[in-house]
Order: C-alpha cells, then sequence, then structure tokens
C-alpha cells in the first residue's frame, strides 16, 4: 500500500495540470502542488524504492535513532545547528509568503520600542497594497499607522532576535526543542526508551517538519507549544497544570487562536474526564488567564484604540464586537465541491510531505496509550475543522493547516517501531530511510521557489534614498514584494507601481532630484540623494 500510494501521488498531481496552461498559470496553491510538489513526490517514490532494496541504508537509519535515543539532547542541538544553517541556504533571509512576512515586520516594530509602524497617509495604498489591508496588514488611514493583523505571540518572540536581524533563527529553535518533545512523549506512549529516537527522527525525515522550521510561518511555534502543552497537562501536578495553561495561552496569541484550540479541546475534556485529573483543571485555567487578558483581548483593543481595523465589511462605522462578528461570520462555510476537491489535495500533500506510509500507520494503529489517543483526536479534529474554512492555503509547505497537530505522526512511528518483529523488514525503518534521503529535493524546490520571488524584486540603489515601484503582476505574486520595514527609513521605499508616467510624476512631488536608475518588466527604481527633507516612513 506504502509503495502504491507513493506511485499514485506524483501521478494524481500531474494530472490535475489543465492542458495549455503553465505554472504561473495557476494560484500559488496549485502552482506549488501541479510543479513542485510532482517532482517531491517522485523524489520520494524512488527514495522509498532504494530504501527497499538496499539493506545497509535501512540499517544505517536504525543506528542513527539508536544514536538519538542514547543523546537526545545533544541530537537536538545538533539538530538545531543544522536547521540554522540550512534556514539561512534555503530561505535566504527572505520571509516569502505574507503570512511570513506580517509576523516580521510586527517584530521589527516591537524591535524599534513601537506598537506600529507609520507610513506617510498619502502613500499608504501605495506602501501597503490594498488588497492586504485589514488582512495581512492593519491600517489607519488617516494616521497612516500599520501593524501586523495577526496576534503579537510570535512576533514577540521574534522581537529579541529582530534586534540583530535573527527572526530566522526561532523556528529552527522551535525545531529542536519539538525533536525533545516528540521522543520525551514517545517514551511515555509505549513505555520503551528506545523510542524516542524513532520519534526523532520521524520528524528530521518528514519534510513537511523539516522545511516549516527553516520558514518564518507560525506553524513550528504552534507545533511544539502544543506538544509542551500536552507534555505538562500529563505530568500529575497542580503546578504543571498551570505551566500548561501558560503555555497554551502563548499558543492561542501565536498567530490565531484556533490551532491551539483545536490542540487543546481534546486535551481538556480528558483531563474532564476522570475525577483525579478534574482537580487539575482550575490551575489549568488560571495559567491561560494572564496572557489572554493581556495580548489576546489586549492587543484586539490596542489595535483597535490606533484606529487599525480588520478588513473592510462593506459596512462602515461598526463598533468593534460587530467587526469582529462580522468577519468571524464570513470564515465559516458548508463544503463546497470545490472545498472538497482542495482538501482532497491538501491530503496528497500531507502523504508527500511525511516519510512514506507514515500518515496511514499513525491514523490506522491502534493507539494503546492515552497520549496516542490525544495526538491522534487532534489530528481529526483539526483536518476535518478546515473542510468548514474557505481558503486553499495559498503559500505553504505540505499541509500546513494540519501542522500544529501533526506530532502524531512521529509518536506513533515510534510505536509502531518498537513494536516491530525484529528481522523483518518494518515500515518505520523503510520510511525514514526514504525520507532522509528524498528530503534534499524539497529543500531544493523551496529554495528555488523563495530565489524566484527574490529575482522579481527591482534592485536597489546602493547610495542615497531609492524609491522603488514594483509592478503588479497578479500571477507572479509580486505585491507581496511591497515591504517597508522601520529601518528602511531613508533608504528605501517601495510602492505598487501603476503606470510609469504616473510612478514618475510621484517621485517627482516626493524627491525633485531623483534620477531612474533601473526600469524593466519588474518595476522601477528612482534614487535621490539622502537628505534631511526627504520623506521618510515616519512622515
Amino acid at each position: 500500500m506504502t509503495v502504491v500510494l507513493a506511485a499514485l501521488a506524483p501521478v494524481a498531481l500531474w494530472l490535475g495540470r489543465l492542458p495549455g496552461l503553465g505554472a504561473h498559470d495557476y494560484l500559488i496553491y496549485y502552482r506549488l502542488l501541479f510543479y513542485n510538489d510532482v517532482g517531491n513526490g517522485l523524489a520520494m517514490l524512488v527514495a522509498l524504492l532504494a530504501a527497499l532494496l538496499i539493506p545497509s541504508l535501512r540499517r544505517a537509519a536504525a543506528r542513527l535513532a539508536d544514536e538519538l535515543s542514547c543523546h537526545p539532547v545533544a541530537g537536538s542541538v545538533v539538530a538545531f545547528m543544522g536547521l540554522a544553517l540550512l534556514a539561512r541556504i534555503v530561505y535566504q533571509g527572505f520571509p516569502l509568503a505574507m503570512d511570513e512576512y506580517a509576523p516580521v515586520l510586527q517584530a521589527r516594530i516591537f524591535a524599534d520600542g513601537e506598537l506600529a509602524i507609520r507610513y506617510p497617509p498619502t502613500l499608504l495604498d501605495r506602501v501597503v497594497p490594498k488588497g492586504f489591508q485589514g488582512w495581512f496588514i492593519l491600517v489607519n488611514p488617516a494616521t497612516g499607522q500599520a501593524a501586523s493583523a495577526y496576534w503579537p505571540g510570535l512576533a514577540l518572540l521574534m522581537a529579541p532576535l529582530a534586534l540583530f536581524g535573527g527572526e530566522w533563527l526561532l523556528n529552527p529553535l522551535f525545531g529542536a526543542l519539538g525533536l525533545w518533545l516528540l521522543g520525551d512523549l514517545a517514551v511515555q506512549a509505549s513505555r520503551q526508551p528506545q523510542a524516542r529516537g524513532w520519534a526523532m527522527l520521524a520528524a528530521l525525515a518528514s519534510p513537511q517538519y523539516t522545511v516549516n522550521t527553516l520558514s518564518y510561518y507560525a506553524m513550528p511555534g504552534l507545533l511544539t507549544l502544543n506538544l509542551l502543552f500536552l507534555w505538562l497537562a500529563l505530568r500529575p501536578s497542580h503546578k504543571s497544570a498551570a505551566l500548561a495553561g501558560a503555555v497554551g495561552s502563548l499558543a492561542l496569541v501565536l498567530h490565531n487562536p484556533v490551532p491551539h484550540a483545536l490542540f487543546a479541546l481534546p486535551v481538556l475534556l480528558w483531563l474532564a474526564w476522570d475525577a483525579q485529573r478534574r482537580r487539575r483543571l482550575p490551575a489549568l485555567v488560571l495559567g491561560y488567564l494572564p496572557l489572554l487578558l493581556v495580548l489576546l483581548l489586549g492587543w484586539v483593543l490596542a489595535t483597535d484604540a490606533m484606529g487599525l481595523r480588520q478588513a473592510s465589511t462593506g459596512t462602515e462605522h461598526l463598533t468593534l464586537i460587530e467587526a469582529w462578528t462580522h468577519k468571524l461570520g464570513g470564515l465559516f462555510v458548508l463544503p463546497t465541491p470545490a472545498l472538497l476537491t482542495v482538501r482532497a489535495y491538501a491530503l496528497w500533500k500531507t502523504l508527500i510531505w511525511t516519510a512514506p506510509g507514515l500518515v496511514l500507520l499513525a491514523c490506522l494503529q491502534r493507539p494503546a496509550s492515552a497520549i496516542e489517543r490525544l495526538l491522534l483526536a487532534a489530528f481529526a479534529l483539526m483536518f476535518a475543522f478546515y473542510f468548514f474554512i474557505p481558503f486553499d492555503q495559498g503559500h505553504g509547505w505540505g499541509y500546513r493547516y494540519l501542522h500544529p497537530a501533526w506530532g502524531l505522526i512521529p509518536v506513533a512511528t515510534a510505536v509502531a517501531a518498537i513494536r516491530a518483529t525484529p528481522g523483518k523488514i518494518a515500515l518505520p525503518a523503510v520510511a525514514l530511510t526514504a525520507g532522509l534521503l528524498a528530503t534534499p529535493v524539497f529543500l531544493w524546490t523551496t529554495r528555488a521557489t523563495i530565489s524566484e520571488a527574490i529575482a522579481m524584486q527591482p534592485p536597489v540603489s546602493g547610495d542615497g534614498m531609492s524609491y522603488v515601484f514594483v509592478a503588479d503582476r497578479p500571477n507572479l505574486y509580486t505585491m507581496d514584494l511591497v515591504r517597508n520595514y522601520p529601518a528602511d527609513r531613508g533608504h528605501v521605499l517601495r510602492m505598487v507601481g501603476t503606470d510609469f508616467a504616473a510612478d514618475r510624476a510621484l517621485v517627482r512631488k516626493l524627491a525633485p532630484n531623483a534620477t531612474l536608475q533601473h526600469a524593466d518588466e519588474r518595476g522601477a527604481t528612482w534614487s535621490a540623494p539622502a537628505a534631511r527633507d526627504t520623506p521618510s516612513h515616519a512622515d
């Protein structure tokens, strides 16, 4: 079955292409699916065949799992260093999607000691594309203030790293901590210390885990915080329960509350089911409260007080509660054929981006411990919930909506590895070998996608002040490249390009002495000598 699914995956995606369309004729979700993931799926298939045919590769994977079992802390440290290095090589310090840019922008705003950045009000629609206003970036048209539309937890964690441009280190840190937690949960689930290394290696052998830890997405943090929440909630003490609540509250405000709420629900029901465990619930609830009041509610009130609102509802002058009620009401739909198709493709992505066979193993294997049951319940709930959310995820590596509950797969793999009959070819050894062999291809396709986006940026002049107009090419998502950080003040101002004459007229108003430095299909760059009276983002 594993070989059959691995063979069908790239074929199913390739058959999804429509005749006469090229890669850039598709929305980004389908572009990555029909092009990147066809190559990724073929790589996983070839690696699976190699793992089946070459016993020495499987033995090497088993030895590596044993080493990780014996040295989990050292393994996590080495993994952090490797992931951090790959983050620079693969991601190149470039937040690709708006879901990544928004928290990085907010982190740099926090690092500046501010809650919002201020752009010239008259240029607001130029420096923050209108389609992003209220969805990714909250804006106040009257003052020019702007901030991330997401809850600020991830940005706050990034902020100390942003002081030296190190935001890219956060997810490798989450990834390393997540490895240790997966290993320890596997030991608790199986009651066998040898399970630790298998769980850790299952994560490292799955691009769903490794590639996401190279990104700026919130998903690695959500997964790790959910695992830590479960790890603490399992411990029979009120102190651990309170700490679990505190960790859970951070997960709630990291990006948006839904991923942790879905993960926590089975855990809360499990605690409430038993009289002995039920006594820990008040401490857990109390642990949630401080951050929920300060960040979940406080951030909404603070941004509203600054006039930063969510996307237009079509009705002006709504109260804060009315605006949020309207927004949340539009997020849920009944599944349509189109949405069911998107989620079917998401299942293929889940299979391709996880070491072969492990998704089926995790879902079909009978859970023998509370940990496995809770992880399975969270995994199923997360997958089912997004059948009622009308978004296809857009950019993303693997099926990122499922990532916060993905911890089931390494833990279930470790339990299966411990149960395997000695001397027989076991699925975990084959799958992990294949995943490790195929991962370089996933890294290469990911880097190529990011490099393509970087190359679409108009160049910036090295001297003076650069006024950069980015050409609006919807199929290439070039509006994602209109980014203005606090540190850019007085050096570069990136704006939405319209037509050359209108852009030139705007530059003449901003800097009469500016000269054209570059113009091509990517847009145009004008340069002016730096001067105190040059308009800046703070004007």
